[in-house]
């Protein structure tokens, strides 16, 4: 243990021998030396000290005055904080209580000033930053507990100083008691041990706490310490530069600073009065005179050190939830476990100028534009930006950290020393009051259209639900995001129940009694088009948020719509047609290119955003609603590929229907959660490649009787088709280029080839987009080319697999009558783009 903790430790021990020596020795001996007097070394009690030195008469009238003349004169084991008279004569014509001379401070005001500046244990300065929580902890106390009773100031607070709110209104014509805080008042302290180990230098010093200070230096809050260990009989004065007064809590500092006003506001629609009948009943036992009917407590909303329920005991949203109370005095990060000392919290408030100016003329705008005013703006939108600039520690927060400081999302908070304008250190943590304000990624993102607009309430629900969010607020990234507003909601054709025999679509709606989405069902004619009556309607929340994960995901661009070309990727694989610009723009996805139908943007939709663009869009985008399988099996230019094909038997299928790759019919087996291109060549050309020996056809190979020759025919046949299966869409759209691609055939030998494939790898293809024709180059150096006099090529199709039960799986009913539609879900899917090409792919 440190030398200077053993020394104040020990004195009281030798303290405790020589009293307990003293009556033992006195039964045996007459003439001890200190049967009459005590040592030297005791010294004086802090009381005796105070009023020999001749200029501490302003303190030790308040120990009088207070009534604690007795407990520093005779009994405990004390740290006091005091001020010479000269500092009072100093104080009494500056202080923020307006008081002049002794005789103006209230009684109130006396018990703060003294027990304030009392700790209940002995504690040198080199020892103050040490504390036990199980074991010793050195060197890391910043705060530390004083003898200020909860119950020394209860204020009076009249209407006009509540808070707005429903919760405070009743209250407001004839005011209450109102306790800011239940908890003990904790002194701060900066001493160079603790400062040191938190890694806090001089310059983040005198930013936290305007002064400046040198090594070895110490400061209650910003007071420093102008003699320290002044060693008494019952404990250790420290004298101060300057009078010590209470600070109030970091809460209470935006509410009584007249500059944070905007913020505070905000803050505090997110606390309430909650009587406290354990305080009421101990203030009115020590003060049977003046009884107080009521006591209320001001908490803060938050599942960390606050309320999780408002005053008439219903359950707060989640959402509604501060990351930790302001208000609470005796307030422990998660950081620093259960123990108070070693942590605090920190707030980021943005100043009356800095947040008009936001709102008026910064990024803000898109607030201002949608609800008028910062009082207007809806507590849901102001939380995100309050939990921004709320940290749960001080530590992570001082100004040399300020450069790795991130949000609870994990994204960088801007923030830099020449944004604090001033600050103030208060009981359990620190303000930094900043002429910027941070604002939430969901304000400036692709999602900030969606969260600030009373029109997108369906897909704002999914976006939340799913914490879609994480992936709109990347704001290193850039998406195009489309928007189906809640008006334009209808008639989405659901994947799943297009499998069955029974057809529906849906009408997702916001539900504002249960605050969800519901899916209304309608019969559907999938021959016709027409919507029949409504059917069901839907409230299971898993299954709507789930098929609306999958809409969000068709939805979501990676890149800019705008900047070329025709054919996207949406973030799942999807594709979308795409043409025009801005507000004139025209999107199609797959079934909607089939369909002919055509999705528009909206007037006043479209929104520029830090990280892309959100167009707001009159129909969501309908995706494939054809399989590979579909398009090759009901295309008659695709017959002779299509048997091909189809002809393997059941071992080594390649369309399959099984547990695990179900889907709207039957899905090709080796695609695998991406994106492909399938290049079908005419019922000549594989006519012909059968003429000529290249293939054979399944009459040929079936009357193969040697089971091994068989075999090796339908291997080799495989590999043929698989040659024509190609990872990554490509379009003919204009663009052109030259690029190499992998096939689904993988190489067996190491023969030469033009692209010089390595055995056991996966042949390739030469696709060269010309702008209008794509020419294909393979393997063995033949060539074929993309048809497009007929139309059949850019065709867009998706394979899904659904979770469910298969063999039941058609005849479930579509409209959401039964449970088995209810539960199932979209587990994935691929997409691929179907051409026709002049001739067969060859890689031998």
């Amino acid at each position: 243990m440190k030398e200077e903790f053993w020394n104040h430790n020990n004195r009281l021990a030798l303290l405790t021998i020589f009293l307990v020596g003293t009556l033992l020795l006195g039964s045996c001996r007459d003439d001890y030396l200190y049967d009459n007097q005590e040592p030297d070394w005791l010294g004086e009690s802090i009381y005796d000290y105070l009023k020999t030195s001749g200029n501490f008469s302003y303190f030790i009238k308040l120990i009088d005055d207070v009534g604690y003349t007795s407990v520093l004169q005779k009994t405990g084991s004390k740290t006091l904080f005091v001020s010479d008279d000269a500092t009072f004569d100093r104080f009494f014509q500056d202080n923020p209580w307006n008081v002049n001379s002794y005789d103006e401070l209230s009684l109130t005001q006396k018990k703060l000033i003294i027990k304030f500046a009392m700790i209940d244990n002995a504690y040198l300065i080199e020892t103050l930053p040490n504390y036990f929580d199980g074991t010793l902890q050195e060197g890391t106390a910043l705060r530390r507990s004083t003898s200020v009773s909860v119950l020394d100031s209860i204020q009076f607070e009249s209407g006009d100083l509540l808070p707005k709110g429903r919760f405070w209104d009743g209250r407001r014509n004839k005011g209450i008691h109102l306790m800011k805080d239940a908890t003990s008042w904790p002194m701060v302290h900066f001493l160079e041990k603790s400062l040191k180990n938190a890694g806090i230098d001089n310059n983040d010093f005198s930013l936290i706490t305007g002064v400046d200070r040198t090594t070895n230096d110490a400061h209650i809050f910003s007071v420093k310490v102008i003699e320290r260990d002044i060693t008494c009989k019952n404990g250790y004065i420290h004298v101060l530069e300057e009078v010590l007064i209470p600070p109030v809590n970091v809460a209470e500092n935006l509410k009584t600073n007249p500059n944070l006003k905007i913020f505070s506001d905000l803050l505090d629609r997110f606390c309430a009065p909650y009587y406290n009948a354990n305080q009421t009943s101990a203030y009115n036992l020590i003060n049977p005179q003046n009884p107080i009917d009521s006591i209320f407590e001001k908490i803060y909303f938050s599942d960390y050190d606050g309320q999780i329920r408002y005053p008439n005991g219903s359950l707060i949203s989640t959402d509604l939830l501060l990351p930790l109370n302001p208000g609470r005095n005796e307030y422990v990060s998660s950081a620093a476990g259960s123990s108070m000392q070693s942590d605090m919290a920190a707030i980021f408030a943005p100043t009356n100028a800095a947040m008009t100016s936001y709102f008026e003329t910064g990024a803000g705008v898109i607030l201002k534009n949608r609800f008028g005013t910062w009082e207007n703006t809806p507590d849901y939108i102001i939380m995100k930006l309050l939990r921004r600039h709320l940290r749960e520690s001080f530590l992570e927060t001082v100004p040399g950290r300020f450069d790795k400081l991130v949000d609870a999302n994990n994204s960088p908070i801007p923030i830099g020393p020449g944004d604090i304008t001033s600050s103030y250190v208060g009981l359990n943590g620190v303000v930094y009051n900043t002429n910027k304000v941070y604002p939430p990624d969901d304000y400036i993102s692709v999602y900030a259209p969606v969260l600030l607009s009373n029109e997108t309430s369906v897909f704002n629900w999914a976006v939340n639900e799913n914490e879609f969010y994480l992936y709109l607020n990347a704001l290193r990234s850039t998406y195009s995001f489309f928007v189906p507003t809640d008006a334009y909601f209808k008639n989405y054709i659901d994947p799943v129940a297009y499998a069955k025999e029974v057809k529906g679509v849906m009408k997702y709606w916001y539900n504002t009694e249960t605050n969800s989405v519901n899916a209304t069902v309608y019969t559907y004619n999938p021959l016709t088009g027409e919507v029949g009556d409504s059917v069901s309607t839907i409230t299971n929340r898993n299954f709507i948020s789930r098929r609306l994960l999958d809409l969000l995901d068709t939805h979501v661009v990676v890149g800019d719509v705008e900047s070329g070309g025709k054919y996207f990727f949406t973030k799942d694989g999807n594709i979308l047609l795409v043409e025009g610009k801005g507000a004139e723009l025209k999107v199609q996805a797959g079934h909607d290119i089939e369909s002919g139908t055509v999705v528009n943007v909206l007037n006043n939709g479209v929104y520029r955003q830090q990280n892309g663009t959100t167009y707001f869009i009159d129909k969501p985008l309908q995706t494939p609603l054809q399989s590979v399988y579909k398009v090759l099996s009901e295309t008659p230019e695709f017959s002779e590929f299509f048997a091909l094909l189809n002809g393997f038997p059941a071992t080594r299928e390649i369309f399959v229907k099984r547990t695990n790759y179900y889907g709207i019919d039957f899905n090709i087996r080796f695609f695998n959660t991406f994106n492909y291109s399938v290049y079908v060549p005419t019922n000549q050309s594989i006519r012909q490649a059968i003429n000529d020996g290249l293939i054979m056809s399944w009459d040929q190979i079936n009357g193969i009787t040697d089971n091994q020759q068989k075999t090796n025919a339908m291997d080799k046949l495989e590999r043929f088709l698989r040659y024509h299966f190609q990872d990554n869409s490509v379009f003919l759209d204009g663009e052109t280029f030259v690029r190499l691609y992998q096939t689904a055939t993988i190489k067996q030998n190491d023969e030469e080839t033009q692209f010089r494939t390595y055995e056991d790898k996966y042949y390739r293809l030469r696709i060269i987009s010309e702008g209008d024709n794509i020419k294909l180059e393979t393997e063995n150096w033949g060539t074929a080319n993309l048809i497009k006099d007929n139309g059949l090529y850019n065709i867009l199709t998706r394979d899904y697999i659904f979770s469910g039960n298969p063999p039941a799986y058609r005849e479930i009913d579509g409209t959401g009558t039964g449970s088995e539609f209810s539960n199932s879900s979209i587990t994935t899917s691929s997409t691929a783009v179907i051409h026709q090409i002049d001739n067969v792919l060859r890689f031998e």
